[in-house]
Formats: C-alpha cells, sequence, structure tokens
C-alpha cells in the first residue's frame, strides 16, 4: 500500500498538484523508505512518463543510484539562474516537489545534451476565492506560441538544438507551430507523441486523466503512442486516446470552439457528469473536489460561466440546478452531496 501511494503522490508532484498536506505525506514517506524500495517506484513512474529515449533499464538504475547517493546538484532546471539540488537524501519537502520533474529531465539531457538546460514553466492554479484564472502565453526559442492552462506545466530546452524541436506537456495547452520543414516540433505527453511540422493545435492530457485528447485547428500533425500511429488529424479534426485500453478514435470537432472555450477562460458544460465538472473546477481553481456518492457522480449538467466567478459562485448555480444537491466545505475540501430530507 505504501509503494502504491507514493507513486500516487509522485505522479501529483510532476503536475505540481500536491497541496501541503500531500507534500509532507510524500516527505514521510520517503524519508521511512530504503533506497532499494524507492528506486522501483522512480523507475515505475520514469518508465510511465518520460518520453521515448531508447535508454536501456541499466542505464536508467544506474543515474538514480547516482542521484540517491550523491550530495552535489546533477542537473540544472533554470529559471532565473535558479538551481535545484536534487539529493534525495536531504528528504526535505521543498526537493520532492522537484525531484519526479528533475530526475525525467535529467535523463532526458543526458541522452542528448549533458550541457542544455530546461526551462519549466507553469501556469498557476486559480485562488478560489479569486474571479480570475490564469493562462501563460509563452513564446519558445523557435518562434512557436504557446498558451498554457492554469494548473499545466511544460518543459523546454533553451534552444532546440540537433534535428527536432521537443518539448514535453502536463495539462492541457495550445500550440501555434512555427513552420520548420526540416525540423520537426515534437509534443511528449506520457508515452503519447504528437508530431508536427507548422501548424496549430491543442492538446488535452492532464495526470490521473484516463485519455490524451489532440484537436488541430490548423495544418496537419500526426499521433502516436509508443508502438503505432494512432491518427493524422487536419483541420476540425480530433482523436481520443485512452490510456487504460490503447484505443483511439477520431472525429469530427469545431476546433477552434474548444480552444476558445478555456483560452477566453469560459467554462462550458454540455451535458457533462458532475465527476468531470470536480476535475476541471478542481484544476482551475486548485482545490480538492469530492462527490459524496456514485449516482450524484454520474448527474449530466448543462451550464456556462465567464471564467471570472469565484469556486462558491459556480458550485452555488450548479447545485441550484441539480435540484436537492449542496456543498460544504470542510478540512480545505469541497464535498458535493444530496440534500438530506
Amino acid at each position: 500500500m505504501k509503494t502504491t501511494r507514493i507513486q500516487e503522490l509522485l505522479e501529483k508532484h510532476i503536475a505540481f498538484d500536491c497541496n501541503q498536506s500531500e507534500q509532507e505525506e510524500l516527505a514521510r514517506l520517503i524519508e521511512s523508505m530504503s533506497d532499494d524500495l524507492l528506486e522501483p517506484e522512480l523507475l515505475k513512474l520514469l518508465d510511465q512518463y518520460e518520453p521515448k529515449t531508447h535508454i536501456s533499464k541499466t542505464e536508467k538504475e544506474r543515474k538514480l543510484n547516482e542521484i540517491l547517493n550523491s550530495d552535489k546538484p546533477t542537473i540544472k532546471l533554470q529559471r532565473k539562474s535558479v538551481i535545484f539540488n536534487r539529493r534525495v537524501v536531504a528528504v526535505a519537502a521543498s526537493v520532492f516537489i522537484l525531484f519526479s520533474v528533475g530526475l525525467i529531465s535529467t535523463l532526458l539531457l543526458n541522452n542528448r545534451s549533458s550541457e542544455l538546460a530546461m526551462v519549466v514553466v507553469k501556469a498557476p492554479t486559480v485562488s478560489p476565492d479569486r474571479a480570475t484564472s490564469y493562462i501563460r502565453h509563452l513564446t519558445l526559442p523557435d518562434g512557436t506560441s504557446v498558451i498554457l492552462k492554469s494548473g499545466s506545466t511544460l518543459h523546454y530546452p533553451e534552444e532546440f538544438r540537433g534535428r527536432t524541436r521537443e518539448v514535453r506537456l502536463s495539462g492541457e495547452a495550445y500550440f501555434d507551430v512555427k513552420h520548420m520543414n526540416s525540423k520537426p516540433f515534437i509534443i511528449h505527453t506520457g508515452n503519447v507523441k504528437t508530431t508536427v511540422l507548422g501548424t496549430a493545435f491543442d492538446i488535452k492530457a492532464w495526470p490521473g486523466q484516463k485519455n490524451v485528447i489532440v484537436s488541430v485547428t490548423r495544418g496537419k500533425v500526426r499521433v502516436e503512442d509508443d508502438k503505432k500511429v494512432l491518427a493524422v488529424l487536419t483541420v476540425n479534426q480530433s482523436v481520443n486516446y485512452d490510456l487504460r485500453n490503447t484505443d483511439a478514435k477520431q472525429q469530427k470537432v469545431n476546433a477552434e470552439e474548444v480552444v476558445n472555450n478555456w483560452t477566453k477562460q469560459d467554462l462550458v458544460f454540455n451535458r457533462t457528469s458532475f465527476e468531470d465538472i470536480a476535475k476541471v473546477l478542481s484544476k482551475r481553481y486548485g482545490k480538492s473536489i469530492s462527490i459524496a456518492n456514485i449516482k450524484l457522480a454520474n448527474e449530466k449538467i448543462t451550464s456556462s460561466f465567464s471564467g471570472t466567478e469565484s469556486l462558491v459562485s459556480i458550485l452555488d448555480i450548479l447545485c441550484a440546478v441539480n435540484l436537492n444537491t449542496q456543498f460544504e466545505i470542510k478540512d480545505d475540501i469541497v464535498i458535493i452531496k444530496y440534500v438530506k430530507n
């Protein structure tokens, strides 16, 4: 049970999605685990999230041992010259917040360029009592424009060297890729890889979510996992890849609407389950939201919001739309439940 829980918390750390109590819990778990127990969990996480780099298991284990037994920083994750200490043995909670991201970046960069630093950009979540949400507008070194959704994280190098331009995304982002015939742009989301030359598209790949969704607004993209090509998409086409059974369903969509719904910060729910709405609100407002029972979680709701409302205002409306429903905030967790008669 302990290793299952630490895996869950490390996955949340990759997305910078742990609250204070979870950070402390993760620190305690790692303090209590020997390297022999900790290493398999880190390797498992690495296999799940790291882009395809053809690093052997032996090499991964060697790198992990170096990190676990070193008292020196092994890599610089740079933004404004900040250097993060990667020594796990220190067991400071702040180190573990960066550990999962730093480890993957270490192996990825050592496989390509030992000198090239990674830039890590996080779009902050919304404070529940604020009436605004956060999106980040970025311009990458090649001129590619990115809109990063609240709660999402993007990793990219300070400079695109070699024959490809590769980044890693956790969450959701809209990419308008600078056209380069001889240098494809590749986005890694877990074991799903999206390759383009120059186009505009949306990728949704949240940690813990069962699907990866790619929608194209302009140009053409190729989507593949580590075994096969899943789809080749053009304008107003989308592929929904099920991470559980590796099925990929392609469909026509209004891609501009898909993108506008969140880049313009709107919240639009069309016969959406309460469970899925709770996930959206949790990501946007950075608040843990729990549904009291399965029947309520499956209730379908149609509603829309401008994106400027507070979390409490939205929940008030949702509970009014879905009769006999109420919410309460207990120990910093929102609980949605049926009203008792």
